[in-house]
């Protein structure tokens, strides 16, 4: 009967497992950096999006917001107005005189 020595085997078992442990730790040193950029990217992302539906948000409001010349034009037609309101308080002074005295007659006869 033969005795197998498995000495050796252990000794390359022991290697082996050195080995992995020690690749393992390299692996995990240079994808640190990675995963933290990764999770960096992630965030900027998220911010991004954000930015961008607020940004949408924005150019529709403005959008809706007059411009320069819609004011002046605006401007020019209350100024129009103001004219023809200016007119009528001319042509209502003869009327509102009018029945003020049509008033007065009303009263003076009622006390007689």
């Amino acid at each position: 009967m033969t005795v197998l020595d498995i000495g050796p085997l252990v000794a390359w078992a022991a290697a082996l497992s050195t080995l992995l442990s020690l690749g393992t730790a390299i692996w995990t040193a240079l994808t640190a950096g990675a995963r933290k950029a990764d999770k960096r990217l992630e965030d900027l992302m998220v911010r991004t999006d954000a930015l961008e539906r607020q940004v949408e948000r924005l150019s529709a409001q403005l959008t809706n917001v007059p411009t320069g010349d819609m004011i002046h034009r605006v401007e020019l037609s209350i100024a129009r107005m103001e004219g023809h309101i200016e007119k009528f308080d001319e042509r209502l002074k003869p009327v509102a005189a009018i029945a003020e005295r049509m008033q007065e007659l009303m009263l003076d006869q009622a006390r007689r």
